[in-house]
């Protein structure tokens, strides 16, 4: 009797010598146009290149065997082009399962997302329903959310109207900050994918404050995976009527040398003031792994004037707790500096989670004396 293990195990074995030999595309049965189309984009890079051709094809595949296995694989009519180009760079079996497990998590959360929407707008059609039977039954108008009101509604579009608005008169008037994104390079794919979110984020907190900062997105890398997604995340982001500052120029080619000050946490310089003539630089990068101190050595190489956060003279860390800041937690401290110059009202931003509760004289004597076992009864 044939062991099905055995045998799969020699077909995946001798399957790179012969997949030259067969078209394996047929095998895939393509039911949207988008999936079609990545595919489709996917080919035209390759296309000179018969190894990546041959990996893809592999790749494919392995995909449609770990989901007849029952194994947690995305669909492949639902994989991008990026998802397929990032598999093509891993080069174990075990790396690429864990990216198709991820993949596959994301894939039912839409699912489980759209189910709600779909369960939600019945509901509200429910009770609409619902409302207008009330209606009906009276005799006289009814007043209130939903019925009969004096007040205009604003639409979301009018809001986002408004906000941009601001932004295009902090173009004019308020000062300027530059976000360095020149540390791509040094970031994994998760790590920028994390610092897009962080560059979302802070374009949307400073678009909500009542005196925001006029953003410079400097160094910006459209080919880079961070910028990319940072893209996907503000989709009218290269629109030329939309307020913000995207540049593919560094910030020593658009602002004057003098003004800059570079924002580390590495150096020695403690930041006393907030001065709106000087244009600070917040290097966008979310460094996990890489603890090397990239942004003093870029303001030293670039010989220009550093300082940092006094965030030990104000706060006291807990035990175990990064001192790291994200960017948008930067901004939103930065806000709140030019509007108050008070630092204690500033590090507000800080989450607590990181900073260890301020204990009076004697709980902390007590906390002492638990410590060293001693007890004054004894």
């Amino acid at each position: 009797m044939y062991n099905f293990t055995n045998i799969r195990a020699f077909f995946i074995r001798i399957l790179p010598t012969t997949l030259s030999r067969i078209n394996l595309a047929q095998n895939f049965v393509i039911r949207n146009s988008s999936s079609q189309s990545n595919l489709a984009n996917i080919a035209n890079k390759i296309q000179n290149d018969p190894e990546r051709e041959r990996k893809l094809k592999v790749l494919m595949l392995e995909v449609d065997v770990f989901r007849q296995e029952g194994r947690k694989a995305p669909d492949p009519e639902k994989l991008t082009s990026d998802h397929w180009n990032h598999l093509l760079t891993l080069k174990t079996r075990s790396s690429r399962q864990k990216f198709y497990s991820y993949l596959w998590q994301i894939e039912k959360k839409k699912e489980n997302a759209r189910r709600k929407r779909e369960e939600e707008k019945a509901e509200i059609a429910e009770k609409r329903t619902e409302k207008m039977k009330l209606v009906a039954e009276q005799e006289h108008i009814v007043y209130g959310l939903n019925f009969t009101s004096m007040f205009m509604r604003i639409y979301d579009s009018t809001i986002n109207m408004w906000m941009n608005n601001r932004l295009t008169r902090a173009m004019q008037f308020a000062p300027k900050i530059v976000i360095d994104c020149s540390y791509e390079e040094h970031m994994n794919r998760a790590e920028a994918s994390n610092c897009a979110k962080q560059l979302m984020l802070t374009f949307a907190e400073n678009r909500q404050a009542n005196d925001p900062f006029d953003l410079h997105f400097c160094s910006v890398n459209f080919e880079a995976c961070g910028a990319r997604l940072f893209q996907k995340l503000i989709p009218r982001l290269l629109d030329a009527d939309f307020p913000i500052n995207v540049h593919k120029q560094s910030h020593l080619d658009l602002f004057p040398k003098e003004r800059l000050v570079y924002l580390t946490p590495h150096c020695r310089n403690e930041m006393t003031s907030y001065d709106p003539d000087d244009i600070y630089i917040i290097g966008a990068m979310v460094d996990k792994r890489n603890t090397d101190p990239l942004s003093l050595a870029k303001a030293k190489r670039q010989k220009l004037r550093m300082a940092k956060l006094p965030l030990d003279k104000y706060l006291q860390w807990g035990s175990g707790s990064g001192k790291s800041l994200t960017i948008n937690q930067m901004i939103s401290i930065l806000l709140v500096l030019k509007g108050t110059s008070n630092w204690e009202e500033a590090l507000k931003i800080v989450p607590r989670r990181k900073i260890e509760a301020i204990e009076s004289n004697e709980e902390w004597i007590e906390k002492r004396l638990r410590s060293l076992k001693y007890s004054p009864r004894s």
